[in-house]
């Protein structure tokens, strides 16, 4: 099949942004397919290296360009930018894609479709920040509800949904399951028993501020990380996290033995990511109250590909310990004692627990079987 993937790295040209995406592109490529990247929402791009948002499209036009080219996608990527101009690809091209696609994905929701998206025969769509979309329809706006009917098939990363004891609801439409996709070959295994910290990248608070549904407020992980301020007066373990937007409140947590670190030097490109990545003992990380309030079955991409690493994760459940084996390589908890539990098991097995966890993803999240599955569910065998 001819498919176009539609994306947002243009607008955030950030390493976990990228291979969130990419992922999609080489994966389905490794199926055989004929793969593109269309990145056409025209919303303005942030600049990582003045850390705000800029009318200046060339970094963003150059990290597409390296990052596209050296994964063999050199002549298959266009960005318009928010001026309406095409860059990689002309717009006469771009269109001639869309009109020759088969199947159109769009991925984590970013892109509003136009005429040339909704003559492609399939178009899905990836939900990869729940419940906002499905909240926001059951609510009753008709500009949400319009977006989703865009869509042939509707996939979310709410794996819980449907379920009894998962209160996002469908918005009155019909939701599969989905996760992220890991092209394994990406994410080399990286085992080093001499690193020390737990890692990871997280904003904050995006400024999206808190949603509400059914008399339950739904915020962002600041509401979720303050009950676990107090983790590292517990442990030895060295908690390394790079914040964006920190609180004002910051040196409290530095005072309570958080280290924090500036999150855009190791998320530059895909490669300083990487390197981050293989450098960690492990992840640890809370999760976004909106993920873990309607118990939604969400798990991070970025956990999976520290995972794909052989880095063991310790992670706020969300409700994922329903559908994915706990104890070995990914830990949940819910309170504190067991997040300090879950650091004590991982250091005692160490080596063990770095195995599990690229054998998980590689049982669980393999690009390979995520992506048929998409395929299938979407009446694209």
């Amino acid at each position: 099949m001819r498919i176009s993937v539609l994306g947002f790295i243009g607008k955030l040209p950030l390493a976990g942004v990228t291979g969130h995406f990419l992922q999609y592109l080489l994966g389905l490529r490794k199926l055989g397919h004929d793969v593109f990247y269309i990145d056409d929402s025209g919303a303005r791009p942030f600049d990582p290296i003045h850390n705000t948002k800029s009318m200046d499209v060339s970094y963003s036009i150059d990290y597409l360009s390296r990052h596209l080219e050296r994964f063999g996608f050199a002549d298959r990527w266009a960005y318009m930018d928010y001026c309406g101009n095409y860059n990689g690809m002309s717009q006469e091209r771009t269109h001639e894609v869309l009109r020759t696609s088969d199947l159109l994905i769009n991925v984590s929701a970013g892109n509003v479709l136009r005429e040339e998206h909704l003559r492609v025969p399939k178009r899905i769509l990836v939900d990869a920040d729940p419940p906002f979309l499905q909240i926001d329809a059951a609510e009753g706006y008709q500009e949400v509800i319009d977006f989703l009917k865009q869509h042939t098939t509707l996939f979310t990363f709410a794996e819980n949904i449907g379920k009894t004891n998962c209160r996002i609801p469908s918005g009155g439409f019909t939701w599969e399951t989905t996760r992220q996709p890991v092209v394994l070959g990406l994410w080399p295994y990286a085992f080093n028993p001499n690193v020390v910290a737990l890692t990871t990248i997280m904003n904050w608070n995006t400024g999206r501020g808190h949603t509400e549904f059914q008399g339950e407020v739904y915020g962002e992980k600041d509401v979720e990380f303050i009950k676990f301020a107090q983790l590292p007066c517990y442990t030895s373990q060295v908690l390394d996290i790079g914040m964006a937007h920190p609180p004002a409140s910051q040196e409290q947590l530095l005072a309570l033995g958080w280290r924090l670190h500036d999150p855009f030097p190791p998320t530059r490109d895909l490669w300083t990511y990487q390197e981050y990545l293989a450098n960690s003992r492990g992840e640890f990380s809370v999760a976004k109250n909106a993920y873990v309030r309607p118990w939604s079955g969400w798990f991070s991409e970025r956990s999976a590909c520290y995972m794909a690493c052989g880095k063991p994760v310790i992670l706020q459940d969300t409700g994922f310990s329903e559908w994915l084996p706990t104890g070995n390589g990914v830990f949940a908890f819910d309170i504190v004692e067991e997040a300090v539990e879950a650091i004590a098991q991982m250091n005692i097995a160490y080596e063990h627990h770095c195995k599990a966890a690229r054998r998980l993803v590689e049982e669980y999240f393999n690009s390979d079987e995520v992506l048929r599955d998409l395929l299938k569910k979407s009446g694209c065998n």
